[in-house]
């Protein structure tokens, strides 16, 4: 039998699949290269939707740009809703840990509370006007 030349199925298959997790490694497995997220003018609104959620969030606390909310499906344990480094908007619990992210490319964010559970939001995304509204926070006593 004579010497083959060049590299099996096998060989390739493995040199691919170890070109790949390098990849990863050095692109990160982060949601914005799994699903890019595009500059929707109304995706703030689902944000929105999601605290108004009827019996699920009531209002703690406001601070200029962090807002404190109780979580009323979870025994209300407090949780914060903050802007981060890389400008994500994302739900914290109430010591900064873990998260949930719900809106990128935040550049800044306003919380002012109104009372009796509710704030007005003020949002400014990248390349996006600011836009402002009225979140009720007033959980299952308000409603």
């Amino acid at each position: 039998m004579r010497p083959r030349a060049g590299f099996t199925l096998i060989e390739t298959v493995v040199a691919l699949a170890i070109a790949a997790g390098m990849f990863v490694l050095v692109t990160g497995t982060e949601q914005t290269f799994l699903r890019p997220l595009r500059h929707d003018p109304v995706a703030w609104y689902q944000v929105v939707q999601l605290l108004e959620q009827p019996g699920r969030y009531r209002f703690a606390a406001a601070d200029d740009d962090v807002l404190t909310i109780y979580d009323q499906r979870q025994a209300d344990k407090p949780v914060r809703l903050s802007v981060d480094r890389k400008q994500v908007l994302k739900l914290t619990n109430a010591r900064f840990r873990g998260y949930d992210p719900l809106l990128r490319q935040v550049t800044a964010i306003h919380w002012q509370n109104l009372g009796k559970g509710v704030v007005r939001l003020q949002l400014k995304q990248e390349g996006l006007p600011w836009q402002t509204t009225l979140v009720d926070l007033r959980g299952t006593t308000g409603s």
